[in-house]
């Protein structure tokens, strides 16, 4: 898998008035009216909505690395910079791989909505649909960007029940390690 080459990923044709998408037809919408448009639909549709979006950039990304075995056997480097180059070309944020241990947890800053839980169902969406295996996660922190656990279910369920008990995010990875906290 080499680095996406995004040189023309966004085409826009003004005699027709579209725009597309790696191919698929695409619509320039602002981050204030996106945004507002996330936050009135209910969380189901929200995260309808987040998970096809993911699946779409997902898509691209297995597609451009040939097919999911050429996504499995790319680095977790060149998967994360293709990641990161589908969210930046959607205007979504930056994307940083942050290693603890054998945990991975995703790092979205400068994101132009301010919807954590849309963030991790669509990265979460986005890592399914490449790899063609099942990824969970939850939100760790919503500071300084969104840090999102990518996990399997029971490790992200647990991760879960110990955020909401008020371990804090760096704990609760270090106990899914089964470090101290």
């Amino acid at each position: 898998m080499t680095s996406p080459d995004l040189t023309h990923a966004v085409r826009f044709d003004l005699s027709s008035g579209t725009v597309s998408h790696d191919g698929g037809a695409s619509v320039v919408i602002s981050a204030k009216a996106f945004g507002e448009l996330i936050a009135a639909v209910s969380a189901d549709v929200r995260a309808r909505i987040a998970s096809d979006l993911g699946a779409a950039m997902g898509a691209r990304i297995q597609r451009h690395s040939g097919g999911e075995k050429g996504v499995r056997s790319a680095s977790l480097e060149a998967v994360v910079t293709a990641l990161s180059g589908e969210l930046a070309i959607a205007g979504l944020g930056t994307l940083t791989l942050e290693r603890w241990g054998r945990a991975m947890v995703i790092h979205i800053a400068h994101s132009s909505i301010d919807a954590p839980d849309f963030i991790a169902v669509l990265v979460t969406s986005a890592i399914s649909s490449c790899t063609g295996a099942a990824a969970f996660s939850t939100v760790l922190s919503k500071q300084d960007g969104v840090r999102v656990l990518i996990a399997s279910r029971a490790a992200a369920e647990r991760a879960r029940k110990w955020l909401d008990e008020g371990v804090a995010w760096a704990d609760a990875v270090s106990r899914l390690q089964g470090g101290a906290s």
